[in-house]
């Protein structure tokens, strides 16, 4: 007997590959742009036609116009799931399962059903 035909009679029947499937999650990112010499986000700062005040040691970038990729966290409580930026620990703690933003990561058919049953089946992709 080998392993997967044990693992079928464990299963009652059903298919190993039906019961392992797995998924990857990725969570989502968007580009942020930040002021120079400000630690506040500000998604209008392009387009406010705010002065650009502060470039860099040497003068050549204006990190007033730098985008930076900035990961959203997928929260988990029960059959919900929330995004956050920046997620308190205590957040992080008290949730059932959470995935930093902006990283890949195997999920199971359990927790896919999760996220595709709360809107966010274009994060899932089933591994084949």
């Amino acid at each position: 007997m080998t392993i997967k035909q044990g693992l079928e009679i464990l299963l009652g029947g059903e298919s190993v590959r039906k019961v392992m499937m797995a998924y990857t999650l990725t969570t989502p990112w968007r580009w942020e742009t930040y002021g120079a010499g400000r630690d506040v986000y500000n998604a209008y700062s392009r387009l406010a036609g705010k002065p650009i005040d502060q470039g860099t040691i040497t003068g050549t970038i204006n990190p007033f116009l730098t985008d930076i990729p900035r990961g959203y966290t997928f929260i988990v409580n029960g059959a919900t799931v929330t995004t956050e930026q920046t997620p308190s620990q205590d957040t992080l703690a008290a949730a059932d399962s959470y995935y930093l933003g902006g990283t890949t990561n195997t999920i199971s058919n359990a927790e896919a059903q999760i996220f595709i049953n709360a809107g966010y089946s274009s994060f899932v992709t089933l591994i084949v």
